[in-house]
């Protein structure tokens, strides 16, 4: 909840308090998520959603208007959602190929709803390099680009 009025103009983004703290068990992390009537009625959403399970001040959110229209934020409103995740701590384990699955490699946005995204005549991949981590260390392997890995 909102603690405070505010305005956020058309295509801006604001650091939001909630006036809210809380303390999360070992092993989950919170994620802030936008409010799907937000979304798709005022075209508000949310950016940069994690919170750590060892951290203890307010609940920030980061608010993002990506509407034409500036849109006023009343106190007490609702403007995000929380959701807690448990965090799978098993070590990854590097492999030179991945398992083959009955899916196959078709590509991008190649669900039965949409069609193969490829281009026809474009080179095969490179294949995926896959790094052992913690998941401890998740963070710093994602951060580096490497986003392909197997937990152990």
């Amino acid at each position: 909840m909102l603690t405070k009025e505010l305005d956020l103009p058309a295509r801006g983004q604001a650091i939001v308090g909630t006036g809210i703290a809380i303390g999360l068990p070992h092993n989950t992390y919170g994620r802030i998520a936008p409010r799907s009537s937000l979304v798709v009625k005022h075209r508000l959403t949310t950016n940069a959603g994690v919170i750590d399970s060892n951290y203890r001040g307010e609940v920030k959110v980061v608010l993002a208007n990506l509407g034409e229209q500036p849109y006023r934020v009343e106190k007490g409103d609702q403007i995000a959602q929380r959701i807690i995740e448990k965090i799978d701590n098993r070590e990854l384990q590097e492999v030179t190929q991945l398992d083959e699955i009955e899916r196959g490699d078709p590509g991008f946005g190649s669900s039965k709803t949409t069609m193969d995204q490829r281009v026809k005549g474009q080179k095969a991949k490179p294949k995926v390099e896959i790094k052992e981590i913690s998941a401890r260390a998740f963070g710093q392997f994602y951060r580096r680009g490497e986003t392909t890995g197997m937990l152990r």
